[in-house]
């Protein structure tokens, strides 16, 4: 399937009249179906309603979608799947390692736009991670990649024409980085 800018821009303005409310649903559904293409959907948020309305659309409805995975698979998977996850040791131990480095890894992820976001969310709604990592990496993280997505989606040409434009980016990854760090030290015991 080959989507060209014109198509995607065609699609926003057909449902940009639904309004907010599918901006949010979207991102929210993305979490529990991954082939829905998160790309378009923030790209999309950001042409219909502009770069920090499509972002704070997208980013709240990205981070509830991944939130009630979570708790989903927190509440009701977490026994059933245990027993599964026991017999396969690589992903059990992905699960340890993946508890073991906490907020670093899970912030580190949810930065990329092209992680798996709902593998993700399953993997620590099955691990021992603590609820408040989980929420500050996943909000702090998903900023990141939906602001990455909606800036390019907001003025593709622009963002082409401008590489300053890039390097404003990275600058914001790395305070975000910052906070995470500050956030994890505060709230993860010392080994």
């Amino acid at each position: 399937m080959d989507i060209r800018l014109e198509d995607l821009y065609y699609w926003i303005s057909a449902y940009r009249g639904l309004g907010v409310a599918v901006a949010f649903i979207l991102p929210i559904v993305e979490a529990f179906f991954p082939v829905l293409p998160l790309f378009a959907i923030v790209t999309g948020n950001a042409a219909a309603f502009g770069l920090w309305k499509g972002f704070i659309f997208t980013w709240l409805g990205a981070c509830t979608g991944s939130l009630i995975t979570f708790w989903l698979v927190r509440k009701w998977g977490r026994n059933w799947t245990k027993k599964w996850l026991h017999r396969y040791k690589g992903l059990e131990k992905s699960s340890r390692w993946f508890e073991r480095h906490g907020f670093s890894v899970l912030f580190l992820l949810r930065c990329f736009p092209f992680s798996p976001s709902s593998f993700i969310n399953v993997l620590a709604g099955l691990s021992s991670l603590p609820f408040h990592t989980y929420f500050w990496a996943t909000t702090l993280g998903k900023a990141v990649s939906v602001f990455v997505l909606s800036y390019v989606g907001a003025d593709l040409p622009d963002l082409i024409r401008q590489p300053i434009k890039i390097a404003l980016v990275g600058i914001i990854v790395l305070l975000l980085w910052s906070i995470g760090k500050i956030v994890e030290k505060r709230y993860l015991p010392k080994s």
